[in-house]
Parts: C-alpha cells; sequence; structure tokens
C-alpha cells in the first residue's frame, strides 16, 4: 500500500514539473511558478521543481534571484549537471565573465557538455555571451550532435548552435541554424524562445552587414521587442528597444520631411507614420496615447488620464471586456499566438482576482496610492489595447509606440529618434 502511494505521488509532481514546463514554453511564468511551487511541496527532495523555477526566474530576466536559486539548489544537489550549467549562464547575464568561464571550465573538465542537450545548450548561451571562442569551439561539436533536439524549456538546440557559430565568426552556417530554431520554436508555440531567436539572429545579421541584413535585423529585433514587452520580460524588451533606438534613429532633415499623423475623425483616428497609412476604430486607449503624444516628452500624470474615482469600477469592466476578446483568440491557428492570448489570459485574471479581492474595502476610502495605482493598471490596459489595435493596422507605428510610449504613474512619450507629430487637439 505505501509503495502504491508513494508511486502516486511520484506521479503526480512529475505531472506539475510537466505541466510547469508546458506553461513556461508559452510565458506563463505566474502559472509556472505556482506549479513548480506545487512539485517542491510534494516532493522536497526532488531537483527538477526547483531547477524548474530558477530556470523560469532566468526567462523573466530576474537573474539575481535566480543566481540564488540556482546556488540552493546546488548545495542540495552538487552533482546536478543542468544546474551548474544553469549557473554559468545565469553569473554571464550578470556580467560576472571570470566566475561564468571557470564554471563553464568545470563542464567541460567533467565532461557534462556531451551528456544532456539542456546541459550543451545552457553552456552555448553563457559562451556566446562571453564572446569565447574557445568555449564556443568546445560546444560546437556536441551542439552538432544534437542539432534536431528540442531541449525542454531551453527549446530548439539549432539556436544555441547557431550562437556558438556566431561566436566563431561562421556567419552564413549560424544563419541557417537560426532558421531551423525558428521554425522549431514557432511550432512549439514558444513566444519567448522564438524572441530569444529573432534576438539573436537580429545579431547575427548587424554583425554580418551583407544587403538587406540591417532591415532584416531591425525587423527581427522589433519583433522580439514586442513579445518581450507582452510577457512583461523588462529587461530583456529594453536592451533590445535601446539598440532599435540607436537603429532607428532619425537625421533633423528626416525629422523635417517627415510628419507622422495622430488625428481623431469622426469615426475614429487617421494614423499616419513614416510612409504608412490607416484608419483605426476607436477604442479609449487612443484618446490616451494622443495626449501622451501631445506633451512631447513631458511626463503626464495618469490621474491626468482617467477619473481615478472611478478607476476602479472601470478598470474591472474593462479587464472583463478584454478577457472575452483574448478568449477568442485563443483558437488561432499560429501556436505562437495562441500562446502569447493564454499567457495575457493568465495576466488579466490574475488582475482582476487583485482587484475584486480589494472590493472589501469599498466601503472605506482609498489611499492616495490605492487610487493611483488603480488609474495606472486602467490607463495601462486602455494604452496596451489600444496599440494592438493600430498594431494590426499599422504595424510600424505600433511598434513604435509599443517601445516609445511609458505607462507608469507619469507617462510619456520617448522615441527612438525625432519625431514630429500632428496630434489632435484636446476635446
Amino acid at each position: 500500500m505505501a509503495t502504491v502511494e508513494l508511486s502516486s505521488l511520484d506521479a503526480r509532481w512529475r505531472l506539475l514539473v510537466r505541466q510547469g514546463g508546458e506553461a513556461l514554453l508559452e510565458g506563463r511564468f505566474r502559472r509556472c511558478e505556482r506549479l513548480a511551487g506545487e512539485a517542491a511541496r510534494l516532493a522536497p527532495t526532488e531537483a527538477e521543481p526547483d531547477l524548474l523555477a530558477a530556470v523560469a526566474c532566468r526567462e523573466q530576466g530576474r537573474a539575481a534571484e535566480a543566481e540564488g536559486l540556482v546556488r540552493a539548489l546546488l548545495v542540495d544537489h552538487p552533482e546536478l549537471e543542468e544546474g551548474q550549467a544553469l549557473l554559468a549562464a545565469v553569473l554571464a547575464d550578470l556580467g560576472r565573465d571570470g566566475e561564468a568561464g571557470r564554471q563553464l571550465d568545470l563542464l567541460h573538465s567533467n565532461d557534462a557538455c556531451h551528456r544532456s542537450p539542456a546541459v550543451t545548450a545552457l553552456a552555448a548561451e553563457a559562451a556566446a555571451a562571453l564572446g569565447s571562442p574557445e568555449h564556443a569551439e568546445a560546444l560546437h561539436g556536441p551542439l552538432a550532435s544534437h542539432a534536431t533536439v528540442f531541449a525542454g524549456s531551453h527549446g530548439a538546440v539549432s539556436r544555441h548552435l547557431g550562437l556558438v557559430c556566431h561566436v566563431l565568426g561562421r556567419w552564413d552556417e549560424a544563419e541557417q541554424h537560426f532558421r531551423a530554431a525558428l521554425d522549431a520554436n514557432r511550432a512549439a508555440g514558444a513566444p519567448v524562445l522564438v524572441a530569444h531567436t529573432r534576438r539573436h539572429y537580429s545579431a547575427l545579421l548587424r554583425a554580418r552587414g551583407d544587403e538587406g541584413d540591417w532591415e532584416h535585423a531591425v525587423d527581427l529585433l522589433a519583433q522580439a521587442a514586442t513579445v518581450y514587452r507582452r510577457l512583461d520580460i523588462g529587461r530583456l524588451a529594453e536592451e533590445a528597444e535601446a539598440i532599435l533606438r540607436r537603429s532607428q534613429d532619425l537625421t533633423p532633415a528626416d525629422a523635417s520631411e517627415s510628419v507622422n499623423v495622430f488625428l481623431r475623425t469622426p469615426t475614429g483616428w487617421d494614423l499616419a507614420f513614416r510612409g504608412g497609412r490607416a484608419a483605426v476604430a476607436d477604442v479609449a486607449g487612443l484618446g490616451l496615447v494622443a495626449i501622451v503624444l501631445r506633451a512631447g516628452g513631458r511626463p503626464v500624470h495618469v490621474l491626468e488620464l482617467v477619473d481615478g474615482a472611478v478607476a476602479g469600477d472601470r478598470l474591472a469592466a474593462e479587464l472583463r471586456s478584454r478577457l472575452a476578446e483574448v478568449e477568442d483568440e485563443l483558437a488561432a491557428v499560429d501556436p505562437v499566438a495562441a500562446a502569447l492570448g493564454r499567457a495575457e489570459r493568465d495576466f488579466l485574471v490574475a488582475e482582476l482576482a487583485d482587484l475584486t479581492g480589494s472590493e472589501r474595502r469599498e466601503a472605506e476610502a482609498l489611499s492616495a496610492a490605492e487610487v493611483g495605482d488603480r488609474a495606472r493598471r486602467l490607463v495601462a490596459l486602455r494604452v496596451r489595447t489600444a496599440v494592438d489595435r493600430v498594431e494590426d493596422a499599422l504595424p510600424a507605428l505600433g511598434r513604435h509606440l509599443r517601445r516609445s510610449v511609458r505607462i507608469g504613474t507619469f507617462c510619456f512619450y520617448e522615441p527612438e529618434g525625432r519625431e514630429r507629430w500632428k496630434v489632435s487637439p484636446p476635446n
């Protein structure tokens, strides 16, 4: 009887880890971390739940926190090779090159990179971050032997083979591997891995500089930044956007010849950006974007954008409305789009739960901070929804707004270059 119960317990925590890994691939980080925590409570001596939690933490750009989780894991499981490789990758993320290099040397001395695709993949990420030809050369053979493997939450090993080929200057070979990785990661419905692949492919094209590479690189990086922003991976979004700001900076002459348009019409909005033009039906967030654009870089407090006194009620209603829209999108044929929809659904459900959980305070006066927070969340939801609509109609403008309109307690417009706008006056 005890054996049967033990077997059942083992199956339960392994199922939770598997489901958590699937959630991680889709960018559903809260769900992944919750499932990893449940698995860890069921099997406190097993490594897999804690390893999953550490990988999820790193994928969200929380490298310092991930280091703490990995080091704690290695105290209990010092021989865990995937944990050792993850530590090398995290140290490289943190810019601690010497420590990361020594960790890679340890993996090579133990011959760990020949045994596991996951270990080899993580080691390749560390070697690429270090720009180390010696480590890249040592990893090329093991990676090539796993080139068609999909290494769980680390995705297509072909991406990692592309990374080491880039370090080694084998640019055409690297491009082939990045293309293969894009196909594999798309088919798996893994938006984070697709974004990583686009970012790395973009870096390769910017370095190679053949005809057409620059334009393709900028487009790939803009697509990656959009996914990072949508999944709230702030560090990687900001890094990508910083490169885009440098790469797309307009000269004063260019700016004087190009005037963008953001004008309200009787039926919606007339939008024009860098030669493209589109009409978009009205949604509340477009008016907020217009106010921020009109401010020309001046910070605008969220309470200038929405009425804080009614923000909570409106936020709940608009969260439910957006949730209904997302539910309709979950049947998308594109597996990456469907995964992004599920990730957004998780976010909206959590936002609603948090909001309705605070409704017990309805009879009490909300503090100024709570009023401001509800207003900020309402503005963020409205702007995010509006930018989605713009991107469907005019992709270049949607991407520009997504990386240039900053939403917080104060909202402001921070374009990547010098832009001139013709914007509707205030109502």
